[in-house]
């Protein structure tokens, strides 16, 4: 029986880890093929379209957390750079934006809420959670535990995540920002062994504290606060390489397009049509947002549509990063829209609950 139960496990792990292997090869095949057609962010966009492509054909494809976890936090690790004291010493000019943010959460919240439930047919707790402008890991947490579909939540986050990361670098780009396909960072960059030790010993302090102190998304935020802190007192100034960069681009990307992987196709094209439709409402509130802000402050637009549009934590900071323009802006401002989103959620949905709000399921297509 033992032994038959470790065959079990072990043929489970085979089939886990080929699954990888395979997202991870289209992964790299994808980013190849951009960066041969010097298309932009090529290991982030190559990855997504084929692993993308490759789930909806059925392939079985995976990309565990333990995998992109660590990613992520080497992400935030490499965000704590942005942070020097003379990139700060301008961060007044910052305040109206981040002054925004509030209005701009509610604003794109309460518009998807009302565009999936008159057009869905998901009860109030899933299109509530469905509707939040970030904080996807903690929303799609916080559906399953208060009556919401979890994996509808998933895919349309999902969704959301796919269309903005595909379209927002050429956007940007149209709007002023420059998308290098080559590395911002110089991949000459002189290694110092003792200062990377350093950084991921940093990296590490500051996730053990972010989990500590209950910070949402305690992966990305602990690291980048860690190495924040070491670049700011000058006890660091060396950078991971550029080819950690291309990796993670590689895995998150990879990560987002097997998401879709075993999901029956019907329920990905219903998830696809209303993430597009949710895509498009957060780009038409989001150049309403950044052009009363680019006439107020003078900011580039393509940076604040960096900066604002819910993204995802992990894949806005990569596009930034790769772009090269001001990561520290778009960071803060990301973070800032996560801290609101996970304040205000919860004590948002409770007091629409007491009125009795989202108990009926609204009509509409399957």
């Amino acid at each position: 029986m033992a032994q038959s139960a470790r065959a079990r496990r072990w043929g489970q792990s085979l089939r886990t880890a080929s699954r990888v292997a395979l997202a991870l090869a289209l992964g790299g095949l994808g980013g190849g093929l951009f960066a041969a057609l010097a298309l932009p962010l090529p290991w982030l966009l190559g990855a997504l379209a084929t692993t993308t492509a490759a789930s909806l054909a059925g392939l079985p494809l995976a990309v565990p957390g333990s995998l992109r976890q660590p990613m992520i936090a080497l992400l935030g690790v490499m965000l704590g750079g942005a942070f020097t004291p003379e990139r700060l010493a301008g961060a007044l000019v910052w305040l109206p934006s981040l002054a925004a943010l509030p209005f701009y959460v509610v604003a794109v919240g309460a518009l998807i809420l009302f565009y999936l439930r008159r057009l869905s047919s998901l009860d109030g707790p899933t299109a509530f959670f469905a509707a939040t402008p970030g904080g996807m890991s903690e929303m799609i947490a916080l559906s399953d535990q208060l009556g919401g579909d979890q994996r509808r939540v998933s895919l349309i986050h999902g969704t959301r995540l796919l269309f903005i990361v595909l379209t927002i670098p050429f956007l940007a780009r149209a709007f002023g920002a420059a998308v290098p396909t080559a590395p911002s960072m110089a991949a000459t960059v002189i290694l110092d062994l003792t200062d990377l030790a350093l950084l991921a010993a940093c990296g590490v302090l500051g996730y053990l504290f972010a989990r500590r102190v209950r910070l949402p998304a305690a992966t990305f935020i602990g690291p980048l606060l860690g190495s924040m802190a070491a670049h700011l007192t000058g006890w660091v100034e060396t950078q991971p390489p550029y080819l950690l960069l291309a990796l993670a681009q590689l895995v998150i990307g990879s990560s987002v397009g097997a998401r879709f992987s075993g999901t029956p196709l019907t329920l990905v094209a219903r998830s696809l049509a209303l993430g597009a439709g949710a895509t498009l409402l957060m780009l038409v509130i989001t150049f309403a947002f950044g052009g009363v802000l680019h006439g107020l402050t003078g900011l580039p637009l393509g940076l604040l549509l960096l900066a604002f549009i819910p993204g995802g934590f992990a894949e806005m900071s990569l596009i930034a990063l790769g772009m090269g323009v001001d990561p520290a802006f778009v960071v803060t401002h990301h973070s800032v829209r996560v801290f609101l989103v996970v304040l205000i959620a919860l004590p948002l949905f409770a007091w629409l609950q007491r009125r009795g709000w989202g108990r009926a399921t609204a009509p509409g297509p399957p």
